[in-house]
């Protein structure tokens, strides 16, 4: 593990320990015209959190790690995958991908799920252990589509297993895993009740807690919803009408709790005008993510310990970072919480880079904005 600032350590290896805790991630994915897909996600923390840029190239070789600290899993990667990593503190030295894509228009983002547990037996055979910690690698460094993703879940080659996580204060890893393809499909992997659960993505979206199926379920409280404005009416004999447009969105949740984001997120998937053209979607997705930014102090939580906040404490969640994976171009935009514009990454010239190369988020900013040049340049490239 990287030797982190002595505060920054105490505040993570405390985050867990307050119940319960709040998370405010929002993954979604929208199509243009054509049916290309566009994913995004934005990614909020009370605290800051050891983030890297890091590109994988293909031909990596990686070993997982199994209960017990044996060896895992062996595999090497087909595909090069690029993305926002962290060092979780276990493993084989290769950052956990956080929010990362391949080559093949495949994306995975991880939001948090408490209560995440390893499936009864997993992992029991080493050869086959997967920490859930690689999942995200191995499946990008593998496969091409959220087809074949769900194939190899179900084929038996390798057995999941969530460990222990020192960076999020040694409990079971507390994620789910959200998957997107160049195609608009989507899957949710979570692993509860003792088992893992592979659930189609019909909406496009995922926030947090509770599970992916009781978000589809609320869904059914808001078919109300539409995007045509209701612009006038009458109160007996006074007709009225509406002073300005928008009076639609009167319906759609404002708050940022999990619930709230993903009714908003699933309005605003919905009713978007699809893009002509992946220029126009790329910003068009950019708009749509601005709805779920969030600066500091937008909302406070006293004792109740943002995610990452330490129990007790006064807590704001930010949005670290944005990022958004044009996967019909191999694209890969990223914000950070000090930057006001994307920085953008063309997967495909970082062909040269031959070994794992990683840079801190704060390197990336308004000032370099060609992200492609700041990991050619951390290779030696």
């Amino acid at each position: 593990m990287k030797n982190y600032p002595a505060v920054l350590l105490l505040a993570i290896l405390t985050s867990a320990l307050a119940v319960p805790t709040a998370s405010a991630c929002t993954a979604l994915m929208i199509t243009d015209k054509k049916g290309n897909a566009y994913s995004a996600k934005t990614m909020e923390y009370a605290i800051p959190m050891p983030f890297e840029m890091s590109y994988v190239p293909a031909g990596t070789k990686v070993v997982s790690v199994a209960p017990g600290n044996k060896t895992g899993l062996s595999f090497e990667t087909k595909f090069p995958v690029l993305g926002v990593s962290a060092d979780v503190g276990i493993g084989n030295g290769i950052n956990m991908m956080v929010e990362s894509a391949n080559n093949q228009g495949l994306s995975i983002s991880t939001n948090e799920l408490p209560g995440s547990q390893s499936p009864a037996g997993a992992g029991s055979d080493a050869a086959k252990a997967l920490a859930t910690t690689d999942l995200g690698l191995y499946l990008l460094g593998s496969f091409k589509s959220v087809a074949e993703v769900k194939g190899a879940l179900q084929g038996g080659a390798f057995s999941v297993w969530v460990p222990k996580v020192p960076l999020v204060g040694n409990i079971e890893a507390p994620f789910h895993y959200i998957l997107f393809d160049k195609t608009g499909e989507g899957i949710v992997i979570e692993f509860l009740d003792g088992k893992m659960n592979v659930h189609d993505n019909p909406v496009g979206v995922v926030t947090n807690a509770p599970d992916f199926p009781w978000h589809l379920k609320n869904l059914n409280n808001y078919a109300q919803l539409t995007n045509v404005d209701k612009n006038s009416g009458q109160f007996g004999q006074l007709k009225v009408g509406a002073p300005d447009s928008g009076n639609t969105l009167a319906s759609v949740p404002s708050s940022q709790i999990s619930a709230g984001r993903f009714v908003k997120a699933a309005f605003y998937t919905q009713f978007v005008r699809k893009a002509d053209s992946p220029e126009d979607a790329v910003i068009t997705l950019g708009h749509i993510m601005n709805n779920f930014d969030r600066p500091y102090d937008l909302s406070i939580d006293k004792g109740y310990s943002a995610e990452g906040g330490a129990p007790g404490s006064t807590t704001s969640e930010v949005t670290l970072f944005t990022w958004m994976n044009d996967k019909s171009r191999n694209l890969y935009f990223l914000r950070t919480i000090d930057a006001l514009n994307f920085a953008k990454f063309e997967i495909d010239k970082l062909a040269p880079i031959k070994s794992v190369v990683k840079v801190p988020l704060e390197k990336i900013s308004d000032t370099q904005l060609d992200g492609t040049q700041i990991l050619l340049g951390a290779a030696g490239n």
